[in-house]
């Protein structure tokens, strides 16, 4: 376990999966994020590498050869190393090897690092292509902030308050987890979102083209919410286990097959293409209002 701080915040880090496990205000000891309830949901805030969703029938093809890979990708199930660390930042790596090449045929290294600036966080995500080849990826976040963050509140009083009035479609999953190619009517001239346990009952709510790039997670009966910011992903996730008590926010780049993907790598929607020695970044961040 990996504990970072400075004078508002505190977190922890799991080494398998570089998994974010705790954010704790300090001055109010509150905790933000969903302990992991296997109940519910045994995860925190997983790691969607090399891949975000799920794969038509769990397989791709790349060079004519075909390669299974279960849903979000290998990394959230991996052990990182610490490979940088001080007070208030830690960067954790993980690189290919047999058990990665056996799924998925590239050299890579993925680096993760967290840094807390005042009441933030900032989650950065550094791709490397260490091979020959031009390499085809997927990356996503996935916290899972705990709701209600006041114990005296419920799930129904909180809200997503989005920074622009959006007219919006989601996407939804069928039984396999493909996408449905017709999206849904769902933000109509609105920035905000009521949040009910039944908005998740049918899996995520999926977006792929919301003008606004950061959204807040707030009550009007407490002044404890969180401001997100996901400027560098294109697509966006909302979700929760039925019935649980939190609410993932994703910010992905990629995204899940659709029902008519072809099932070759290079060709899927949202898929990251990296040419030999290059690296890609982005970040996303999360301010803790206590």
């Amino acid at each position: 376990m990996i504990v970072l701080e400075n004078n508002l915040l505190s977190i922890k880090i799991l080494p398998k999966g570089a998994e974010l496990c705790s954010v704790v205000c300090r001055e109010q000891g509150t905790e933000y994020i969903w302990q992991a309830d296997p109940e519910y949901w045994n995860k925190h805030s997983p790691i969607l590498f090399p891949i975000v969703g799920t794969l038509k029938q769990d397989t791709f093809a790349h060079k004519g050869i075909a390669y299974k890979m279960s849903r979000h990708g290998f990394a959230r199930d991996m052990q990182f190393t610490v490979a940088q660390q001080g007070d208030d930042f830690a960067v954790f790596t993980l690189v290919s090897g047999p058990e990665t090449l056996a799924q998925y045929p590239f050299l890579f290294k993925l680096q993760v690092s967290y840094q807390l600036v005042g009441n933030r966080l900032q989650v950065s995500y550094t791709v490397s292509n260490e091979g020959e080849d031009t390499m085809h990826f997927s990356i996503g976040g996935h916290p899972a902030f705990r709701l209600p963050i006041s114990d005296e509140l419920q799930f129904e009083d909180y809200s997503l308050q989005f920074e622009q009035k959006e007219h919006a479609l989601i996407y939804p999953l069928d039984q396999e987890g493909q996408l449905l190619a017709q999206g849904i009517p769902f933000l109509e001239d609105t920035d905000t979102l009521a949040l009910d346990k039944s908005l998740f009952y049918a899996d995520a709510l999926i977006f792929k083209a919301l003008k606004s790039k950061k959204l807040r997670l707030a009550t009007t009966k407490d002044s404890r919410g969180i401001e997100f910011s996901f400027e560098q992903f294109p697509y966006l996730g909302i979700w929760s286990k039925k019935d649980a008590d939190f609410v993932c926010i994703e910010p992905w780049q990629g995204i899940t097959d659709g029902q008519d993907a072809s099932g070759i790598l290079a060709e899927k929607e949202g898929i990251c293409s990296l040419a030999p020695q290059e690296e890609w970044k982005a970040s996303w961040q999360v301010q803790f209002n206590a």
